[in-house]
C-alpha cells in the first residue's frame, strides 16, 4: 500500500514549482555570467543589460512587448524571438523559463 502512495507523492513533487530560492540558484547557474539580478549576489555580468526593473520595462529585446507570456517564451527559446542576438539558447525547460520570469516579473526585476 506504500508504494501505491509514494509513487503519485514523488510524481507531485517533481511537478511542483521551484521554491525561491532554487530560482536564485538557477539564475546563478544560468543568467549571473551575463546579467546583474536582484537578489542573487552573482549575477553581476555586464555582458548583457541589466534585468533589475525589468518587470516594469515596455519591452524585451528592444521590440517584444514585456508581458509574462513573452519574458517566458523569450527566456525558453531566445534566438526564435530575436535571431542572431547577443542571448544564447541556455536550453532551459519550460518549468526553469517559468520560474525564472516569475522571479523577474517579482523581486528580481524590481
Amino acid at each position: 500500500m506504500s508504494r501505491l502512495i509514494l509513487v503519485p507523492m514523488l510524481m507531485l513533487t517533481a511537478c511542483a514549482p521551484a521554491g525561491r530560492d532554487d530560482t536564485r540558484v538557477l539564475i546563478a547557474s544560468q543568467c549571473a555570467a551575463c546579467h546583474i539580478v536582484t537578489g542573487v549576489p552573482t549575477a553581476r555580468g555586464r555582458v548583457g543589460p541589466s534585468l533589475v526593473g525589468i518587470g516594469r520595462r515596455r519591452y524585451i529585446a528592444g521590440t517584444l512587448p514585456n508581458t509574462p507570456a513573452n519574458l517566458r517564451r523569450f527566456l525558453e527559446h531566445p534566438q526564435s524571438v530575436q535571431p542572431r542576438g547577443a542571448m544564447p539558447e541556455l536550453g532551459l525547460t519550460p518549468q526553469q523559463a517559468n520560474a525564472i520570469a516569475a522571479y523577474l516579473e517579482t523581486a528580481g526585476g524590481s
